[in-house]
């Protein structure tokens, strides 16, 4: 009988869960078309929906858990904490307005209570280290007094504390929670969408077109699949959960070592980042701070993608040519092309929003266009067909796939409090001004941060924190402010791998039963133009489209072959032929990096040395009398 108790009250839970994920989604998508709820409405409402979500979710799951007493009791004090939390502000906001910053306990109350339930959510939800990071920032802000020189502050009570965190604009809800409530929720129904119209199985034949039809075709359709789940889903670890639990063993099968496949599936997953449309959610984020359209952030963002996945589909390209592995062979190539040409219409929705987005409209209404042409686009074949429930699902879904994004953000909120309040953007500006003639030390630093930071958190939180004590400095020392932002976003990305702690990598290596340390340097290598590629836009904003069109069409050919360059030296590999004097190597990859480097005089130099590797290793192989022997390997 309790057990059929507890089965009952699952059930009940689940459907209560539902009914508010769908009633949150939809009230989101309302005021995003709307927009008849003022954001210092919207913003409490939206930690309210998240809070109680979080714990909704939590509770359904605890039949999996010990203690279930203890926790349900938990669960029962932090939504309690969530709802006192946001009361104050939904019901008596105009009298906190007309207070003129006066604290009062009621308020150091109430942010207390939503500060502890936050970090507790973020904590189970998101990850411990966001929220260490944040009760580290606090404890910062209550004793940075006593810290000598630049990092010490005048000094704070803990009631005024909380009153900046609860009633500022740049406390906890500023910009982050802003951006979650009106960008992430829109943003993840958007996705789950496309993912229930049929658009992943495209992808997914695509990618299996790929694999039999290229050289290492089964590393090869790894990169496209999970380069196009990667830019919706825009989370490396579960995109790699995703995607490789299908395409690691297939390469595995193909021939590929472990720590190779694992490594691939890892970079390729991680890349999603920064692989337009859609950028996981940074691109809305880096609009709303940066105060541009979507649109020229996408723009921005094309050519390093498209330089990224080349890097990497040129690594595998060698690597298969050297070990001999060829096409995916037991393939249905008609069943294949059959699923591409059913599924093909179900990308229309993702068209129609980049078209919007390019047309000029917001990102809200480009959003709602891509949600509501889905199902009608859907219809068109009764395989992709959407029901009712379908689209139910959906809205919910999408609601809680935004619950971790939602407290990751409220958390860094509290984080950007506290940096506002006390300065400390300015200590750590003051830092990086003591190296305004040699910035490159101050882009050094600034990398490093973004990497520590981005090992416990998601790549947007850890963004938003790091952009907002860093970006403004860099732009004082004469960097565009897009290329500014985009260096801290790939950085606070790729931290996914970066060993040693490179999560992305981790799991893929559970996936491959590889070893996880020579899976993240697999990973590192395969990714290394992207931890290059920032130095070189933030320097030369050619390669962001910053500059004029006749410059960009001069750059990406010359930064394509760059690239090609690059990679040949890095894998001992140049036009069908192993590359193996290491001075010939160095040679080569400088001319590469010369011509990713935008400039005239960069490209001659680099083109000069890819000629002078290409005479210098004919030379050689003409003395031994083996020139001609070995078949020249196509891309």
């Amino acid at each position: 009988m309790g057990a059929v108790t507890e089965k009952t009250w699952v059930k009940v839970l689940s459907g209560i869960t539902m009914a508010v994920a769908f009633m949150g989604g939809m009230l989101h998508i309302y005021n995003s078309a709307f927009g008849t709820i003022s954001a210092f409405q919207m913003r409490p409402i939206h930690v309210g929906i998240v809070g109680l979500l979080a714990v909704l979710m939590d509770t359904v799951s605890l039949k999996e858990k010990k203690h279930k007493a203890l926790h349900m009791i938990l669960n029962g004090l932090i939504l309690f904490c969530v709802l006192a939390g946001i009361s104050e502000l939904l019901f008596h906001y105009s009298e906190i307005a007309q207070s003129a910053g006066l604290t009062s306990d009621r308020i150091t109350i109430c942010s207390t209570l939503l500060v502890i339930s936050i970090l507790y959510l973020t904590s189970r939800k998101v990850g411990k280290a966001l929220a260490i990071v944040a009760l580290v920032f606090m404890a910062y802000a209550l004793l940075g007094q006593y810290l000598p020189g630049i990092l010490g502050h005048r000094g704070y009570s803990y009631s005024r504390i909380m009153y900046f965190l609860y009633v500022n604009g740049n406390g906890i809800f500023g910009v982050p929670i802003d951006t979650s409530a009106r960008y992430l929720v829109l943003f993840m129904i958007m996705g789950e969408f496309i993912e229930l119209s049929g658009t992943s199985k495209l992808f997914m034949a695509v990618a299996d077109y790929v694999s039999s039809k290229l050289r290492g075709g089964a590393a090869k359709s790894s990169v496209v699949a999970s380069a196009l789940f990667g830019c919706i889903s825009g989370t490396p670890i579960a995109n790699v959960m995703v995607t490789g639990s299908f395409t690691i063993p297939m390469m595995k099968k193909s021939g590929f070592e472990d720590d190779f496949a694992a490594g691939v599936e890892a970079t390729a997953s991680t890349g999603g980042l920064i692989m337009p449309p859609m950028m996981g959610a940074g691109a809305f984020v880096m609009a709303e701070l940066l105060g541009i359209s979507y649109g020229a952030i996408m723009a921005a963002a094309v050519i390093p993608a498209i330089l990224y996945y080349f890097s990497i589909y040129l690594s595998i390209d060698f690597y298969a040519f050297k070990h001999k592995i060829g096409r995916v062979e037991d393939t249905n190539l008609e069943e294949i092309k059959s699923n591409i040409k059913r599924y093909a219409h179900t990308i229309l929705p993702l068209v129609f929003f980049i078209i919007s987005v390019i047309a000029g409209y917001s990102v809200f209404r480009s959003a709602i266009i891509c949600i509501v042409m889905t199902p009608v686009i859907a219809a068109i074949r009764k395989e992709t067909r959407m029901t009712v429930k379908m689209v139910v699902d959906g809205i919910a879904g999408g609601m809680k796939s935004s619950v971790s994004l939602g407290a990751a953000c409220a958390c860094a909120g509290i984080i950007v409090g506290i940096v506002s309040l006390t300065g400390f953007g300015f200590s750590f500006a003051e830092l990086l001004r003591l190296f305004g003639n040699v910035p490159i030390v101050a882009l050094i630093i600034t990398m490093l941060v973004c990497l520590i930071m981005g090992m416990g958190m998601p790549a947007v939180a850890s963004y938003m924190i790091t952009a907002t004590i860093a970006a403004p400095t860099l732009i004082e020392m004469g960097f565009l402010p897009v290329a500014v932002h985009m260096f801290v976003f790939y950085f606070s990305g790729f931290s996914s791998v970066t060993p040693p702690v490179a999560l992305a990598s981790y799991a893929a290596a559970g996936i491959a039963r590889s070893n996880p340390m020579k899976t993240g340097w697999q990973a590192f290598k395969l990714a290394i133009v992207a931890f290059l590629a920032p130095y070189f836009f933030v320097f030369s904003p050619a390669l962001i489209a910053q500059t004029g069109g006749f410059e960009l069409l001069t750059t990406v050919p010359f930064a394509l072959i760059g690239t090609y360059a690059f990679i040949c030296g890095m894998r001992a590999y140049f036009w069908g032929r192993d590359l193996n004097n290491k001075g010939l190597r160095a040679v080569i990859m400088t001319g590469g990096l010369l011509m990713i480097i935008p400039g005239m005089a960069t490209d001659i130099i680099g083109v000069g040395m890819l000629v002078i590797v290409y005479i210098t290793e004919y030379i050689i192989r003409k003395r031994r009398s083996d020139y001609g022997k070995e078949n020249i390997g196509s891309i």
